[in-house]
């Protein structure tokens, strides 16, 4: 990351705006009152999320009143590098929390706001026939002036098939997500592995295989990690943005959720209702691994037969089993043809997204590689971008490196807290970050069976 001249210390940032635009006209400036702003981002939500904690003094939650139906202006920045700003597109006040008393009659409590965008969306419901691309659906409901009405910035990946679709009287975002789990991407080979989430730079309607060819925004390197070289490069304002403070490994590989709910192996019936029939389709994570894109080049599980049947990890169908209909009649989909003008919309093919997109979920949000990494922020990286990490190995050596090999390399940050210290004037990110494949193959030996005893008998190592 360059840093722009003037940064006088990593974390440092700029509040330029901090207004409170009450539901009677009143205007309070919050840059005295607010001591802690929080800005959150998700890849699995549609709305950003902001908190602001308040040392009131003169009463506002009363005397203005704060009750609900306020609006927040922000504007944060790094100087050189980028900001936040809010000022067009502001905040919702939607409650206030934790309400107690303070020293010198003064009082504190939070302020949690959401996306304005999200209160349109809890209030209004659509019930209309759409078609077209999924992309081009979306778009035009976020712009629809009496659904959610956005004038922000909209990414959108585009996506390939006409579609028809009947929104049955649901609200406008849930919409969406649903025919989100239906997008095909048309530049990526059909990938279905689409993300509806709103983000600091606008909303985005991401396809996995778009957000891995961007280029990494951040890069950071644990402490241990600058000294591998036998050079401490701390102090240095570059490498203090660069060092992460501290980090946790949240979770790698787990087997049992991976097993159980699909990602490793799965079964789909698919159910004709117009034939009265039905399909199988099997998925095995192995023999998919590469039809989509992938962060890495190679699988975080290692293929190796774990019975005597030369099974392996994906071999087992039946560990999930899914149901979908179809009305497919063999020349179209009954459901979405019109039969007077010929229209022939195409068939979800469930067969070719459900089962895939199902085990990339569950392999972003559970049974992947993931970190949780506190670092100096600044004003630029988003939920959706990438970052690169390089993580010292710790115990005994393997071989010459000393680097963490799994846990090097780049990331995909889904989940993004931003932390403004007013006391300190210090930003810092706190995030959550995962991969789903790794850079270097698995050793596949010949025999890796699952031990078990003798009948009667315990196994014992």
């Amino acid at each position: 990351m360059a840093i722009g001249t003037g940064v006088q210390y990593a974390g440092e940032y700029k509040l330029d705006e901090c207004k409170l635009l009450s539901s009677t006209g009143v205007v309070a400036r919050l840059d005295d009152s607010v001591i802690e702003l929080n800005l959150f981002e998700n890849m699995f939500t549609s709305s950003l999320m902001l908190n602001l904690v308040i040392v009131d003094k003169e009463n506002m939650v009363m005397n203005m009143p704060i009750i609900g139906q306020e609006f927040v202006s922000l504007k944060v920045s790094t100087k050189g590098v980028g900001s936040f700003d809010f000022t067009d597109n502001v905040f919702s006040v939607h409650k206030v929390s934790g309400r107690q008393d303070a020293s010198s009659g003064a009082q504190i409590y939070d302020i949690n706001c959401v996306s304005t965008e999200t209160l349109r969306n809890n209030r209004t419901r659509t019930t209309k026939s759409y078609s077209g691309t999924n992309s081009t659906i979306i778009e035009s409901i976020l712009r629809d002036e009496n659904l959610i009405n956005t004038n922000k910035e909209i990414t959108l990946d585009e996506t390939s098939r006409l579609r028809k679709y009947v929104a049955p009287n649901t609200r406008p975002i849930d919409f969406i997500r649903t025919i989100t789990r239906e997008s095909f991407s048309k530049k990526y080979g059909g990938s279905p592995h689409y993300f509806f989430f709103e983000n600091t730079k606008g909303f985005q309607f991401r396809v996995l295989d778009s957000l891995y060819k961007q280029p990494y925004q951040g890069e950071f390197v644990a402490s241990e990690a600058m000294k591998i070289d036998g050079e401490n490069k701390r102090g240095n304002l570059e490498n203090d943005y660069r060092r992460i403070i501290n980090f946790t490994i949240s979770h790698s590989n787990d087997t049992l959720i991976a097993s159980r709910m699909g990602m490793l192996s799965s079964n789909l019936i698919k159910y004709n209702i117009f034939h009265k029939s039905y399909t199988q389709h099997s998925y095995n994570y192995f023999d998919n691994f590469k039809d989509f894109g992938r962060i890495d080049q190679n699988p975080i599980y290692n293929q190796v037969t774990i019975d005597e049947k030369q099974n392996t990890l994906g071999d087992f169908s039946n560990a999930k089993i899914q149901v979908h209909p179809s009305s497919n009649d063999g020349t179209h989909d009954t459901m979405h043809y019109e039969a007077d003008t010929g229209y022939n919309y195409s068939d979800n093919n469930a067969e070719n997204w459900l089962s895939t997109r199902r085990s990339k979920m569950l392999e972003l949000r559970n049974g992947g590689l993931s970190i949780q990494l506190k670092t100096h922020g600044y004003c630029k990286l988003s939920a959706g971008d990438k970052i690169h990490l390089t993580l010292p190995i710790t115990g005994k050596d393997q071989g010459k490196s000393k680097i963490d090999t799994f846990y090097e390399g780049e990331f995909l940050v889904t989940q993004l807290r931003h932390n403004f210290d007013q006391s300190e004037r210090k930003h810092t990110m706190l995030m959550s970050a995962v991969k789903d494949s790794i850079p270097t193959d698995y050793q596949n030996v010949a025999k890796s069976i699952e031990p078990k005893g003798s009948r009667g008998q315990t196994f014992i190592h």
